[in-house]
């Protein structure tokens, strides 16, 4: 049997937790002057982003010194720990964190996210939902949840937290495409279409948007809307020779043979990688096309 890769945070060792270290002076032994907790807590939030590691560790556990009864300080220590892939540490932060205080949504939001990661998708399903019961209203939560449920094929489930998603941020194309590509993928084209229209109105700049809905707009028997979509994508990113291609499978599914032919000409190269992406487009749009035209294989 593998070692458990979550031990109960009594039994982690205390060097391990790194509560003994004097948080008073840095990695390189200077002293640090007397902060309050606040300005622990964000002096570690810098040196973070500084990539000063065990410095931030050292603020983050002075701002539990100086006032433990704030459950936050515990979290932001096991973020940093989870951030350095410190997962036994960070699991231990957030458990304390979560004992202290029960009602708090974010420990159990981490503690999802630190499952994930390590493959105990049931648990952090579990955790994802207790942190929404307590109040975690974020379309970000919402999402990570959804994510997560599909994962496990519990599909109904996800698409409902994929709208909640959508619902508390409606401008947040990635949401949109994100939803989309899952009622794609269980067969609910038409609001998989919906969706994938308005991502693109969101993000105008996203080329791969445009051939998603292009090929969502195929499989709803709307050729025309699919035609302007790839050719959308075209203006967009004129080097990816994919989007000529479907712009003349469309002209070949709609018996316009000659049109077919004028724009399978104007491809210039197809590579191995055009080709697997051509290949998948079609089979999502479930077009029944095979030939490539102008291939010239490279690399």
């Amino acid at each position: 049997m593998e070692p458990n890769p979550f031990p109960d945070p009594d039994l982690i060792p205390v060097e391990l937790t790194g509560e003994q270290t004097n948080p008073d002076t840095s990695s390189n032994g200077e002293e640090l002057p007397p902060l309050t907790a606040e300005d622990a807590r964000h002096m570690g939030d810098r040196l973070m982003r500084e990539g000063r590691l065990e410095d931030a560790f050292r603020q983050y556990r002075r701002a539990i010194q100086q006032d433990g009864n704030n459950s936050s300080h515990r979290v932001y220590l096991g973020d940093a720990y989870a951030y350095a892939d410190m997962s036994a540490q960070a699991i231990a932060q957030y458990r304390k964190a979560r004992k202290m205080n029960p009602r708090d949504p974010e420990p159990y939001f981490a503690l999802a996210e630190i499952y994930r990661r390590h493959g105990r998708i049931d648990a952090a399903i579990s955790h994802y939902r207790k942190s929404i019961q307590l109040g975690a209203d974020s379309p970000f939560v919402h999402f990570k949840y959804a994510e997560t449920l599909a994962l496990l094929h519990r599909y109904t489930e996800a698409v409902e937290s994929g709208r909640n998603s959508v619902n508390r941020d409606p401008s947040n194309s990635f949401y949109r495409f994100w939803l989309a590509d899952l009622l794609e993928h269980i067969g609910e084209i038409a609001e998989a279409m919906q969706e994938m229209e308005i991502a693109t109105l969101l993000s105008p700049e996203d080329d791969y948007y445009q051939m998603r809905y292009g090929l969502l707009c195929l499989q709803n028997e709307y050729p025309q809307r699919a035609l302007s979509a790839f050719e959308n994508a075209r203006a967009l990113n004129g080097a990816n020779p994919v989007y000529q291609c479907l712009m003349g499978d469309v002209y070949l599914v709609s018996g316009d043979i000659e049109e077919a032919r004028v724009a399978y000409r104007q491809v210039e190269v197809m590579d191995y990688y055009d080709i697997e992406e051509l290949r998948r487009a079609r089979s999502q749009a479930r077009l029944r096309i095979n030939h490539y035209p102008n291939l010239a294989f490279e690399g």
